[in-house]
């Protein structure tokens, strides 16, 4: 439960309206930090591309680790681990419905 408050937290500073999100976690200890750069720069361009409703956020460490990258889906908070490209743009798809 500690994670999803963090993630609460986190994001309730970033959008109020709590509009569909993917939040990629950018922390080091699970993955390379370029890992997880790579991973929000796709979900960035695939969401502006095909749902520009959906918001892609980054966030430092969710600890979750050792199961990374990770990215949340946010307002309802469900976190995916060994998240790739082709993932996150699926989690983007799901959002937008």
């Amino acid at each position: 439960m500690a994670k999803k408050r963090k993630l609460r937290t986190l994001m309730h500073t970033r959008d109020p309206e709590e509009a569909p999100a993917v939040v990629i976690c950018v922390g080091t200890r699970c993955c390379p930090r370029s890992e997880s750069r790579a991973i929000a720069d796709e979900a960035r361009a695939y969401a502006a591309a095909h749902h520009p409703e959906v918001h892609v956020e980054v966030v430092g460490c969710l600890d979750v680790c050792k199961q990374g990258p990770i990215a949340a889906t946010y307002p309802e908070i469900r976190f995916k681990k060994h998240v790739g490209k082709k993932r996150v743009r699926k989690l983007v798809d799901k959002l937008a419905r």
